[in-house]
């Protein structure tokens, strides 16, 4: 080591010549952006994975940790990310959050909205269930598309479907809008149109307009009567009729929305304190579709997010997809409209029956376990100090609603013959 005699100072080494006195720089280190690649995961991986978490709850009986998570996943679904990748999913996209117990250990529980969600749904059918002779007639609705390079990835299944291979070509997309029940598809129900986009999430490509005219024109005069209609929330479906002004509103529009309601507020409050008093004050929810089915003498019950696996219909559309691939050898766009309708007619009762069997068996396992859960993770909790009640994990700052993307601004292309 260099030593210094007292009053000397270590001088800035350069790589500056003495005789021209300039002193030569290096150039700070650039934090260039690292891209991280997509992880691109369908509904029924996302439920493969719900499906491990809760089972460190019950059966494993064990905290799931981000780490245990990550390594069951890898070894059991081939997940093919890491960790960072893994809490984004279980937070955005299975409604999962993170708490920190008193030993400063992080473990993921179930957001209580979803759970409570889930309850409710789970509930309502088997006490319709319990009706015996007198039981209410349950109609699953759903959208889905298809376009022509499918030939035998992964879709929903049962563990004896067999799946279906798509080629991720960019082609023309068909979507399909139907309804059914364990007697079959509703006859008269079928809708088949073509996309505008031969791109991108087919929901882009109806708007609350045109589905409501399907219900209306297509479903409703099709329905066994006094039943009960099982959707998700798609933004087409979630149109609220009674929805209050939101922050970005005007502050009259908001004044307006409080009088109309005959809630006292002062002149002189600020907007911020009367979003506060509309957020205390709104209503709960109701939306046009469920008003429609409502005044025909149904019933609407929408499924928990997350859970399309509740929906039989999600089945019955990979049955479909697998006997479009099975005949689709020419992978040409000019037969995909017929191959998908006679798909749709092969479609039998029989085999609605199974995928309504297979959910009905589905929904008994989430009712046992959802109570064997709720004892066991507050068994594992108490096992590791409690949960701290002060101190939350960044991941637990997580909205306490749901709320709707009501976007409405897409439309549906290929349906206007049907809709003039």
């Amino acid at each position: 080591m260099t030593s210094f005699e007292d009053g000397e100072h270590p001088q800035p080494s350069t790589s500056a010549s003495v005789a021209t006195d300039t002193i030569k720089l290096s150039t700070p280190g650039k934090k260039r952006k690292k891209y991280k690649k997509k992880i691109d995961l369908d509904n029924f991986d996302l439920c493969a994975i719900r499906s491990l978490v809760e089972s460190f709850y019950t059966t494993r009986k064990e905290i799931p940790t981000l780490k245990k998570i990550l390594t069951i996943a890898k070894r059991e679904l081939n997940f093919p990310g890491q960790k960072d990748a893994l809490r984004n999913i279980l937070i955005n996209d299975l409604g999962y959050s993170f708490k920190k117990c008193k030993r400063k250990r992080d473990f993921l529980v179930q957001r209580p909205e979803i759970a409570a969600w889930r309850a409710k749904y789970l509930r309502r059918l088997k006490e319709n269930d319990e009706r015996g002779a007198e039981k209410k007639p349950v109609t699953f609705i759903d959208e889905t598309w298809i376009h022509s390079h499918y030939t035998v990835s992964k879709c929903w299944q049962n563990s004896s479907d067999s799946s279906v291979r798509i080629n991720h070509s960019p082609g023309q997309r068909w979507i399909v809008v139907h309804a059914g029940n364990e007697n079959g598809f509703i006859q008269g129900a079928e809708l088949l149109y073509k996309c505008k986009s031969t791109t991108g999430d087919y929901h882009d490509e109806m708007d609350a307009s045109n589905f409501t005219k399907w219900i209306k024109e297509k479903l409703i005069p099709n329905l066994p009567p006094n039943g009960i209609i099982v959707m998700d929330n798609a933004p087409y479906h979630s149109k609220q009729a009674n929805k209050p002004p939101n922050f970005s509103a005007r502050k009259n529009e908001m004044q307006t929305w409080l009088q109309e309601h005959n809630i006292e507020f002062d002149d002189k409050m600020t907007k911020r304190e009367l979003y506060m008093l509309i957020q205390r004050n709104k209503p709960e929810k109701v939306y046009f579709i469920d008003e429609i089915f409502r005044a025909h003498g149904h019933e609407v019950l929408r499924l928990p997010p997350y859970h399309c696996d509740l929906n039989p219909i999600e089945y019955v559309w990979n049955l479909m997809k697998q006997r479009v691939a099975d005949k689709n050898i020419d992978q040409s766009e000019k037969d995909i409209e017929r191959l998908t309708k006679a798909a749709i007619q092969s479609i039998t009762p029989e085999d609605w029956k199974k995928e309504c069997n297979h959910v009905d068996r589905l929904r008994d396992k989430f009712w046992h376990n959802d109570r064997l859960y709720e004892h066991e993770e507050r068994e594992l909790i108490i096992s590791l100090g409690g949960e701290d009640s002060d101190s939350e994990t960044e991941d637990n700052i997580l909205s306490d609603n749901i709320e709707d993307d009501e976007n409405d601004s897409a439309t549906m292309s290929g349906v206007e013959a049907f809709l003039e």
